[in-house]
């Protein structure tokens, strides 16, 4: 980075600054809906940053863009901004406009992801072609887009001649047209003709609707790498007197939902048994997307065909939830990181040496007192970079009598803040987006790690696990490790 840069980085905008006292090179501005701030744990999300180097700044939308800045990139989920302002809200137009004046005036920010590829998935029919055109053609028996058409009108007459060029039968599945926001993820399941009249408002999107067994597999992205997390979906339909059914893919299809929709008949039990999802069918699809796009973060949504076993995408969204991703913070963060790197042609490494990274910033838990009975094994390293591991194991008590003779185990090596899996004390604290404060001198901590080792779970000055399961876990049992007092 040249002496400009490293001055810019320096300066101060008035925006809300998520990564207070930290030695970081690059400025990230940040622009996301209230809903999207919870949904992406946004605080979790800065603490990640900044020990990456990244300095994440929320952006006041209501103040001059460039008055915030100086940015080096900008994040953002401008998808609720954008359909407003072309449903005409002139507060939206206003920010929209604000944004791409900031981006044209200042070429050299950083922008995940591009404007113009974020509004062209945000279209329905627009999305579905571009998928399209991404699927090889000598494909075809591996995967597909089911077809789909666009409909504008209310004569049921012009619609039927529209299904039949468009290849679309019954059933179908009704979608409005624009892809973002709740009021996307009201459908309709379409049986026959004299269901046309229960058609959402136009426009609208009807795609062939494929039986896959209820089962749906979301597929979230982050640059070149991607994560298969498996939903509840629509069971098989077929062609029939059945009535419209209306129903929120949001709710169908969220983890755990337990939906009449979602159980399989039990012919279908028996006679369609679910098919695995097989990864070389559809990687080269994302491939081709984020090239065709130039778009980093997004998700997919595939079902598998039952009886033929063809992989069918059904829908596609920018910058997703995440949500059933294994530390999708961390993920995002790293992703982030080597954007910004190779955008300002700045090793990672560097970057690391000169920051915090996962340095805790609050209390200093020395020495281990004893071990709880549901945890297998916690680890705990030493400042040396060249000492072992400490395996303090399942029952082993310290407090019995004998001390606990940190000096033996360590050579005299003093002990680092506890870890879980290579995660530290303030950011187990800020994954799980647990409120605490700042340790007080003399009080006692506990760790706790999922007991089915999935990783970290909470920082609590509570002893009773009963009561962090339920508030933390939503009552998985927890193995606490409980610390030496601060």
């Amino acid at each position: 980075m040249d002496g400009d840069s490293r001055k810019a980085v320096g300066t101060q905008g008035h925006a809300a600054s998520l990564g207070e006292g930290a030695t970081s090179s690059w400025r990230v501005g940040c622009w996301l809906s209230e809903k999207k701030k919870k949904t992406f744990s946004i605080h979790t999300f800065s603490q990640y940053c900044r020990c990456r180097g990244m300095e994440l700044v929320l952006i006041d939308s209501s103040r001059p863009l460039a008055a915030q800045g100086p940015f080096h990139a900008i994040l953002h989920k401008l998808t609720d901004v954008i359909i407003k302002a072309q449903e005409g809200d002139t507060r939206a137009q206003g920010q929209l406009q604000q944004v791409e004046d900031y981006l044209s005036s200042h070429p050299e920010v950083l922008v995940v992801d591009p404007l113009s590829s974020v509004k062209s998935l945000m279209d329905r029919w627009t999305a579905y072609h571009i998928i399209q055109e991404c699927i090889p053609k000598d494909k075809g028996e591996d995967i597909f887009m089911p077809e789909f058409v666009e409909i504008q009108t209310a004569d049921r007459a012009e619609i039927l001649h529209l299904l039949q060029d468009g290849g679309v039968h019954f059933p179908f599945v009704c979608k409005r047209s624009v892809a973002q926001g709740s009021a996307s993820h009201e459908m309709a399941i379409i049986f026959n003709a004299d269901g046309l009249k229960d058609l959402l408002s136009p426009p609208c999107v009807a795609q062939n609707f494929v039986n896959h067994n209820a089962v749906l597999h979301k597929v979230f992205v982050v640059g070149e790498s991607y994560f298969v997390v498996e939903r509840p979906s629509l069971k098989n339909f077929s062609a029939g007197d059945q009535s419209t059914i209306y129903f929120n893919s949001h709710d169908v299809s969220k983890a755990g939902s337990s939906s009449f929709l979602n159980q399989l008949d039990s012919r279908d039990k028996v006679s369609c048994p679910s098919l695995p999802l097989c990864r070389e069918k559809f990687e080269h699809v994302l491939t081709k997307l984020r090239q065709q796009l130039g778009i980093t973060l997004f998700g997919v949504d595939i079902i598998v065909e039952n009886r033929t076993s063809r992989h069918a995408i059904i829908d596609i969204n920018a910058f997703p939830s995440y949500d059933g991703v294994s530390d999708p913070f961390s993920v995002v963060a790293d992703h982030l990181q080597s954007l910004l790197s190779q955008h300002c042609g700045v090793s990672r490494a560097a970057v690391n040496a000169s920051t915090c990274y996962c340095q805790p910033n609050r209390a200093k838990v020395s020495v281990p007192d004893s071990v709880g009975p549901n945890k297998d094994s916690m680890t705990v390293r030493t400042e040396s970079a060249n000492s072992s591991l400490i395996m303090l194991t399942n029952g082993t008590d310290y407090n019995n009598g004998s001390g606990f003779d940190s000096s033996k185990m360590t050579n005299g090596e003093t002990l680092a803040p506890p870890r879980i899996d290579g995660v530290g004390l303030t950011e187990i604290v800020s994954r799980k987006d647990v409120p605490y404060t700042e340790f007080g001198k003399g009080q006692e901590v506990y760790l706790g790690g999922l007991a089915n080792g999935n990783g970290p779970a909470c920082v609590t000055t509570s002893a009773d696990e009963d009561q962090c399961c339920k508030q933390l876990t939503n009552g998985e049992k927890l193995g606490f490790v409980r610390l030496a007092k601060v």
